[in-house]
């Protein structure tokens, strides 16, 4: 090769050379694309974790029972009818505000004198003693129209350990009182020809558990012993045993047994010798209960000895309660007996003659009664029964001046009974009570009429508190006269009567109030029992002051 033509291949060689060089460069600051090929892919690595697995939910086949009752949005109290002596003599209803330490003293019209005192001693938790008594007496406008009553008495309730409380309650008492009632009122008899008085002392043990024990038993036994003597050395001593015991049988049942016992002896002096009168009376009243929200019923008897004679009563009760409307049905049918002796008697009647035997009532009664609240403040409620008598004391006037009253016992005799009432409560600053109770009497064999028993009767109170300072009561009993036959055999219905009282009470300073009471504003001169005239209008004032300061 020569000189030219190698220098010209070399020439044309770079020239190639560079031309590529500058080629590749353009595309690769064009393009910019690199291609990576591997085998090789990048993961993370497993975690450790806990598995759920699903499981059959476990069955409980168990029930449990739970109850519950709305409770009311208003206070309901219970109804009972007021008593009213034969004297007319409303006792003050207004009270010291609590028995703590205080003196009570009061005046008005017809000599009326009234004072109280009570004490308390103790924790008032555990242990606590109540010492107090009072005296009233009046003095009314007819011959020996006179009442005096002095009581004195000590309560004691006290904590045994953790599961018993006991209570201990003595009372002692005069009453004396004079049969003025005789006709014509020109007898010339004395205060002594005509002294009806009585002295009474009484003891009273109580028992109760406040925890079930012994097998979930619970129990509270009382016995009480009592004593009385009227101012004609008529005697009489009396024992009463009660001890209910109770058994819940899970949630809904109940079994109840509750023996009582009365054991009395009554002298009376007689020539030549005393009459001792022994009436007894013993009853165990035995029910089985299933109680639930919805409904309850008691079944049960009460088997009884009344002197020596056997009886069963029945126990069947049933309440059905609407939870809509919060209405209340009961359906019945029981039976007691009520116990006559000289202390029963003379409560009722206290001009009675004490008989030569006694015959305690056996009273069973068909009933069917509803109760229903209405909105938060007002209750209503009635019931209608038919009740069958067995020895029903009847009272007519003895002697040939009926100052005294004889008793006769009616072997049989029927009722149908009518009995409503109603209340309206705002808080503690308005309540209002009212009733009505009406018997028709029917079916007497050997008396011609109920003599001595009202056949109606209706009553209210109202208690309202204006202010912190001052508060009102005032009450009302009205009846439709009773029967009354006199010792001349003439018979006769005793008119209708009212008696309207109106109180209230002003506290002057934290321990001290000052009480106003008016009874029988009206001046009703009624007569509860044939040819007793009653005081009239009373008019007492006075002062309560608390040396605790409550």
């Amino acid at each position: 090769m020569n000189k030219l033509g190698f220098l010209l291949y070399m020439t044309v060689f770079c020239v190639t050379q560079i031309s590529a060089q500058v080629t590749s460069k353009n595309v690769a600051d064009t393009a910019k694309v690199v291609t990576i090929t591997s085998a090789f892919k990048p993961s993370l690595r497993p975690q450790s974790k806990i598995n759920f697995l699903a499981a059959t939910p476990f069955v409980d086949n168990s029930k449990v029972t739970m109850q519950y009752m709305v409770p009311s949005q208003n206070i309901s109290f219970g109804y009972q009818a007021v008593a009213v002596t034969p004297l007319a003599y409303v006792a003050d209803t207004i009270k010291a505000t609590k028995q703590n330490h205080f003196l009570k003293v009061g005046l008005g019209n017809l000599n009326t004198i009234l004072a109280e005192a009570g004490f308390n001693i103790g924790d008032g938790v555990k242990n606590n003693t109540y010492i107090g008594g009072g005296v009233k007496k009046m003095k009314g406008p007819l011959f020996a129209q006179e009442f005096t009553d002095v009581n004195f008495s000590i309560i004691s309730a006290h904590q045994i350990g953790e599961a018993h409380d006991l209570s201990v309650k003595f009372t002692t008492g005069s009453t004396t009182r004079y049969a003025y009632g005789f006709r014509p009122a020109s007898i010339p008899y004395t205060k002594d020809n005509i002294l009806n008085k009585y002295n009474s002392a009484g003891l009273t043990v109580h028992l109760a558990n406040k925890t079930d024990a012994f097998f979930g038993i619970h129990y509270t036994p009382t016995i009480s012993f009592d004593y009385l003597q009227s101012g004609v050395d008529e005697r009489e001593f009396e024992t009463s045993i009660a001890a209910p015991v109770s058994k819940n049988l899970g949630t809904d049942f109940k079994i109840s047994v509750q023996p009582t016992a009365s054991f009395s002896n009554t002298v009376l002096p007689t020539i030549p010798s005393n009459l001792t009168i022994v009436n007894n009376l013993f009853s165990m009243p035995s029910t089985f209960s299933w109680i639930t929200n919805k409904f309850q019923v008691h079944l049960g008897a009460a088997p009884t000895i009344n002197n020596g004679t056997y009886a069963v009563l029945p126990q069947v009760t049933g309440v059905a309660i609407l939870p809509n409307n919060g209405l209340r049905i009961e359906l019945g049918w029981a039976g007691h007996f009520e116990k006559n002796n000289l202390r029963s008697l003379a409560a009722f009647n206290p001009w009675v003659r004490i008989p030569n035997d006694f015959a305690n009532t056996k009273i069973t009664e068909q009933f069917l009664g509803v109760k229903l609240p209405v909105g938060d403040h007002f209750t209503y409620g009635a019931t209608l029964s038919l009740v069958a008598y067995e020895n029903q004391a009847l009272f007519t006037n003895a002697f040939t001046d009926g100052r005294l009253f004889k008793v006769f016992f009616e072997p049989t005799m029927r009722a149908v009974q009518l009995k409503a009432n109603v209340s309206y409560t705002l808080q503690d600053k308005l309540n209002v009570l009212g009733g009505i109770t009406y018997k028709k009497f029917s079916g007497l064999t050997v008396q011609n009429e109920a003599w001595g028993l009202l056949p109606l009767e209706l009553n209210g109170s109202l208690h309202w508190k204006f202010s912190n300072k001052l508060s009102f009561t005032s009450t009302l009993y009205a009846w439709d006269g009773a029967q009354a036959m006199d010792a001349q055999m003439a018979t006769k219905k005793l008119p209708a009567a009212a008696d309207f009282s109106l109180g209230a009470t002003f506290s002057v300073v934290k321990s001290a109030k000052f009480w106003l009471q008016l009874n029988n504003i009206l001046d009703n001169r009624y007569q509860r029992w044939n040819q007793y005239e009653v005081f009239g209008r009373n008019v007492v004032a006075g002062f309560v002051y608390s040396f605790s300061g409550k």
